[in-house]
């Protein structure tokens, strides 16, 4: 079979060298012409038709990629040399790379990133520069969405530069460092350290090399280094090393270093780039992991080096951000401020418009049918289990599985043959039980394979008559694929064609497992002609590996700490050629999680950009993320693990709090409901109520009302932003600082002016808005709202006038239409007529409107979902009343907030609520 990818990449190098956007015509003649020219080289196959139409199918889309320059925050210390020096340095090491990257990646991405890697080498320091120096950064990008591209960019861009030792902590595991080993091999050494053959962008020059003390076969080992021992004063090239974060390994090589070169360290400018730098470099993990170590082994490695720079690289930076949370001082003054905080500056990387991230997966507007729900493995397969547990395959398991075969033979028949493929089942932390799983997967999957080889090959109608097996993947293939029709080649695929590709396709996936007890590796390079693997896992699937060709993932974690389960969503990345069919197999509550953290995460970047019109440096950004309710929310369950008290202080100023999580307990849903009427009974004798198309509305009623309200509700434990005391000192706040004396209520609804209602609050009839639950049943002893949410968009608006609310809409629809405009081509852009909340919030406060309290009596509904669509059972409901609070204002729009209140979580607080509380989250031992 001809090789679409090299031609793609042939032809993608010569247009990026020619600067050439040809026309149709154009690009078919040059396609033709180099399929020619491989097949003569390389004794290639032909090259059909619809191969050169797919080649030309995939440049199109990529010379379509688009990518942003990012947010950059950087200090007022902060001094370009860059451009001064440019002219002088041999971009040897960049040119390569920059070469390399031409053939996978569109032109557009290409000049971005060598736009962001000078930005980034500029941010750091001259290596020539006399003296001692450090500087610290930050490097915030998407998961899965090429931080590693971009720091091999500066890795080379610096050793152009003169860094001479170059360090890069690859993660915790040995199959991690293992694989950005080999990526960095490809991509800067141009030498493979496994196969010490010529690799990547060897093509592009090989007569200069850095060298490397570490290989993809071997961490550093001071024994192995002192074979080849060297000072590095005979050094002409970089030296490297790329390392696990693990205390004994930094110890090593510190003490190798030391050792072999007491007079020359000073000399030598040092660049140590922390790859998942907010995992063990910052005091995150559990205690027995010891990370105040390895963040002191990071320190004392820097120390050695009078000039020395630090670039932390992670999708969930919130940890370092909160260095200390519980003191502010600490970020100014302390010791950990002064050697890991990013004092010097924090980019947050913009992901090429072809990247497929939470936001592709997990939208709160509506369902996905690509994630598929998991309600079946109570029994054999449940989230909770001990270590001892003997695992059985339920159902939607099976389920997924037979969606890989068919995933990975509809991506061959539509010339993906020589590409990896791969499927993720994450189902627990435990070795022992990953081990069981997958031998019983290893069973399953050959049962299949059997059958398949015994009748796949017969008529459609003797196939299915002969072959259970058969009839339940043509099954699946209807309910999920029969429909697909491919991007690239345009086609679409019968299933007698599928039946009888089935073997060819299946026989070469493997069933593996990566822990620290299997001797399996997710090692894809010693596979050119693709691999094709079942990979059954926990910690070592979770951080950072890369799973080449995924496609379907089967996730059933408990784990509620936001930033780790992003961390576990490696179906984030580039599916060039198959997105539309991957599949993601998980349960309701999961699915509910990914919705509200994406929404979460997504706000807070929006405010990065916010931000960073404001001009803050990263000390003032850090304290303006930690004072950002979502950083509570994505990182406070984290520092719970092991923080004997954990303190985040917080502003409320424009900001909505809700109850999106109730307890679910009879006596408390009444005594909550009285509540709601005292409070609806205290504003009838105020005033009148007015209807209004959200419900019955007061306005400019005594705010004393909103907080015997707060006083009295009896809050979920784990709804963190509804806690009383912080609600009610903003509002004591309010009172005495702003002279704020009342507050508008709402109570959400529909006004019934007939027979229709569905209850009466104080003469007050009123028709329950209806939400679904998370949970497909009742007895739960807590009751969450799909996608953590009781109020609708657009509830903030009560109080405004019509007017006043079109005049919101026309400035933000202006507002989002110049900005759709500046954007690069193919960068998503946003709905101009999707008004956020915010808007109101902001125009509140600028005309000096209270807060509102909107209260909700809700019908709420156990429900499954049921193919693309979620059935509500609804002949079981009650109606449960929940509130939310909306405070008028725009943050973002100073750099430090007026008032601040402090959330406090303790070991206590926890220990007497963990039955609230999903299990922790415990992890395998490091490998």
């Amino acid at each position: 079979m001809a090789d679409i990818d090299k031609l793609v990449e042939m032809v993608s190098a010569i247009l990026f060298d020619s600067k050439e956007i040809p026309n149709s015509e154009r690009l078919n003649n040059i396609v033709t012409q180099m399929a020619l020219v491989l097949k003569l080289q390389n004794n290639d196959d032909d090259y059909s038709k619809d191969d050169i139409e797919q080649v030309i199918r995939i440049i199109q889309t990529r010379h379509d990629t688009s990518m942003g320059l990012g947010v950059l925050f950087d200090s007022d210390t902060y001094k370009p040399w860059l451009a001064d020096k440019k002219d002088s340095i041999n971009f040897y090491y960049w040119n390569r790379y920059k070469k390399l990257l031409a053939g996978r990646i569109s032109a557009d991405v290409v000049l971005k990133t060598d736009e962001i890697t000078d930005k980034i080498l500029d941010h750091l320091e001259d290596p020539t520069k006399e003296g001692a120096w450090e500087r610290r950064g930050l490097v915030v990008g998407n998961v899965q969405s090429g931080k590693t591209a971009n720091y091999i960019g500066v890795m080379n861009k610096a050793a152009d530069a003169g860094y001479k030792v170059i360090v890069i902590l690859g993660g915790l595991l040995n199959s991690l460092r293992n694989q950005t080993q080999m990526r960095i091999d490809s991509d800067f050494l141009g030498f493979c350290t496994k196969t010490t053959k010529k690799t990547g962008v060897a093509k592009y020059g090989d007569e200069r090399r850095p060298i490397s003390l570490t290989t993809a076969k071997e961490d550093f080992k001071r024994a192995t280094a002192t074979q080849v021992w060297m000072d590095l004063n005979s050094l002409t090239e970089p030296v490297l090393f790329v390392i696990k974060k693990n205390v004994t390994t930094l110890k090593n090589l510190r003490n190798w270093l030391a050792a072999g070169n007491q007079h020359g360290l000073s000399k030598y400018p040092l660049l140590l780039i922390d790859d998942e730098a907010d995992h063990a470099s910052i005091n995150t993990n559990k205690a027995d992991k010891d990370p105040t170590k390895i963040n002191q082994g990071i320190r004392q490695l820097l120390k050695m080096f009078p000039r020395n720079a630090y670039v932390g690289y992670t999708a969930t930076p919130f940890a370092n951000i909160f260095i200390d949370p519980e003191n502010e001082n600490e970020m100014i003054d302390g010791e950990m401020y002064k050697d890991l905080f990013p004092r010097d500056f924090i980019l947050s990387l913009d992901p090429p418009s072809n990247y497929i991230g939470p936001n592709t997966f997990f939208n709160e507007k509506e369902d996905n049918h690509q994630i598929i729900a998991i309600d079946d493995n109570d029994v054999l397969l449940p989230v909770r289990h001990g270590k001892d547990f003997k695992p059985g395959l339920p159902p939607s398991l099976k389920e997924a599985i037979r969606c890989f075969i068919l995933v990975k033979t509809i991506r061959e028949l539509d010339g993906q043959k020589k590409k990896h493929h791969s499927m993720m089942i994450n189902v627990s932390r435990f070795t022992a039980v990953q081990e069981c799983l997958r031998t019983s997967v290893a069973m399953y999957f050959d049962s299949i394979l059997e059958e398949i080889r015994s009748f796949a090959g017969l008529s459609e109608k003797e196939a299915l008559q002969e072959s259970s097996v058969l009839r339940e993947l043509k099954t699946t293939w209807e309910n999920q694929f029969s429909d697909f029709r491919s991007g690239f080649s345009g086609r679409s695929f019968s299933w007698i064609r599928v039946q009888h590709h089935l073997y060819s396709s299946a026989s070469s996936i493997k069933v593996i497992s990566i822990n620290n007890e299997s001797a399996d590796r997710l090692d894809y390079s010693e596979y050119p002609n693709g691999r094709a693997v079942i990979v059954v896992g926990g910690l070592g699937l979770s951080r950072g590996l890369t799973l080449e060709g995924l496609s379907v993932s089967y996730f059933l974690r408990n784990s509620i700490m936001y930033d780790t389960l992003l961390q576990m969503g490696r179906w984030f990345g580039y599916r060039e050629g198959y997105k539309d069919l991957c599949r993601i197999f998980m349960t309701t509550d999961a699915k509910s999680w990914y919705d509200h953290i994406t929404s979460a995460v997504e706000e807070l970047r929006e405010e990065f950009r916010e931000m960073d019109r404001s001009g803050l440096t990263p000390l003032e950004f850090g304290l303006k993320v930690r004072s950002h309710p979502t950083a509570l929310i994505v990182t406070a369950r984290n520092k719970m693990r092991d923080a004997q008290q954990f303190v985040c202080q917080i502003a409320l100023e424009g900001r909505f709090v809700e109850t999106s999580r109730l307890i679910n307990k009879q006596t408390v849903i009444d005594d909550n409901a009285r509540f709601f009427e005292k409070a609806v009974i205290a504003a009838n004798k105020e005033k009148a109520p007015e209807k209004d198309s959200l419900g019955w509305l007061w306005r400019n009623v005594s705010i004393g009302v909103l907080e015997e309200l707060i006083e009295n509700f009896q809050n979920a434990p784990d709804c963190l932003l509804t806690y009383k005391n912080p609600l009610l000192e903003h509002i004591s706040w309010l009172k005495n600082s702003k002279g704020v004396e009342c507050c508008d209520i709402l109570l959400r609804g529909f006004v019934s002016e007939n027979s229709d209602y569905d209850l009466e609050c104080d003469g007050l009839a009123i028709k329950c808005i209806t939400r679904s639950l998370e949970e497909q049943n009742l007895e739960g002893k807590r009751l969450t709202f799909i996608k953590r949410h009781i109020i609708s968009r657009g509830d903030e608006a009560a109080g405004l006038s019509e007017e006043e609310i079109e005049r919101i809409r026309a400035d933000y629809a202006e507002r989002v239409r110049r900005e759709n405009d500046s954007l690069p081509i193919g960068k998503k852009k946003r709905d101009e007529n999707n008004v956020p909340d915010s808007e109101y919030r902001h125009f509140k406060s600028l005309k000096g409107y209270p807060p509102l309290l909107i209260l909700v009596f809700a019908k709420v509904f156990p429900s499954r979902k049921e193919g693309k669509k979620r059935i509500r059972d609804e002949e079981n409901s009650i109606i449960v009343p929940a509130y939310g609070i909306s405070f008028p204002g725009m943050p973002s729009k100073s750099r430090r907030p007026e008032k601040l209140v402090s959330y406090t979580v303790n070991r206590v607080w926890q220990d007497e609520n963990k039955e609230w509380f999903d299990e922790s989250e415990e992890e395998e031992d490091d490998e």
